[in-house]
């Protein structure tokens, strides 16, 4: 079997979705997005502080194209092209080497704390009597 050109594709579809058919923004459109939507005091430190967890983060180069990619969306719609200012962005992509499994392990520390108190659960037997709307009624 040879791999070739399909290798790139796969990791570019989390840029541009539309070339496997899905409709929606891009990982990057999508954390610019997040952070314009953010109050105006809090932007600077969502730029500093974008954490890529998940195996879908391991994919070499993605931490540098997101960078990248941000970078332009700033100039573009921020900076409104004016790349004399670009240079006080301070935007820092953390990639930590064991992101792969930090979704996970994330997880099992919150329900470890959450372990002990009631309210966070519901029975098996309460589900099976209420189904979904004793979840739904939790989450409120």
């Amino acid at each position: 079997i040879k791999a070739g050109r399909e290798r790139f594709e796969c990791a570019e579809a989390l840029f541009n979705p539309s070339l496997v058919d899905c409709e929606g923004a891009g990982l990057a459109d999508m954390v610019f997005g997040m952070i314009q939507a953010a109050d105006m005091d809090t932007r600077d430190a969502y730029y500093k502080h974008i954490v890529l967890s998940g195996g879908s983060s391991m994919y070499p180069g993605l931490p540098s194209r997101l960078e990248k990619d941000i970078r332009d969306l700033y100039l573009k719609n921020v900076l409104k092209g004016d790349e004399s200012r670009l240079n006080r962005l301070k935007l820092r992509i953390e990639d930590p080497p064991r992101r792969k499994h930090m979704v996970f392990l994330g997880a099992s520390v919150l329900g470890d704390l959450m372990k002990d108190r009631s309210e966070f659960w519901i029975s098996k037997q309460d589900y099976e009597e209420q189904g979904i709307n004793r979840v739904l009624d939790k989450l409120k």
